[in-house]
């Protein structure tokens, strides 16, 4: 709880001015689920497997994000969703890292409750 919840914090701050500064909104539906799909792609594929279990290697799991992010972008595209620029790429980098911070640290937290 140390470590995860200011992790949570502060991610949520730098997203708030990050937003503000590229002139993102967040309060969508369209940008809640392009949000959550590439927070659960880092926070499941990078943060668990990768970084924690060590069940995938970096490259397999790099091609895994990047496949399912840019399905997320064609099908954006068929929906006449304009979602792909620098400031959006920007954006969607932090969001899969700040992800994969969060499952790496999860994963540790839920680790030592069971060992207790």
């Amino acid at each position: 709880m140390k470590t995860l919840l200011p992790t949570v914090i502060i991610g949520l701050i730098i997203l708030y001015f990050m937003d503000t500064a590229f002139h993102i909104d967040d309060w969508t539906i369209e940008m809640f689920v392009h949000n959550m799909v590439r927070w659960v792609a880092g926070f499941v594929f990078l943060g668990i497997w990768v970084w924690y279990k060590h069940r995938l290697k970096l490259k397999a799991a790099l091609y895994l994000v990047l496949t399912l992010l840019v399905s997320d972008d064609i099908m954006d595209y068929f929906r006449h969703i304009d979602s792909l620029g620098l400031e959006m790429i920007i954006h969607d980098a932090f969001i899969v890292v700040w992800g994969a911070i969060i499952g790496f640290f999860y994963m540790r937290k839920l680790k030592r409750r069971s060992t207790q």
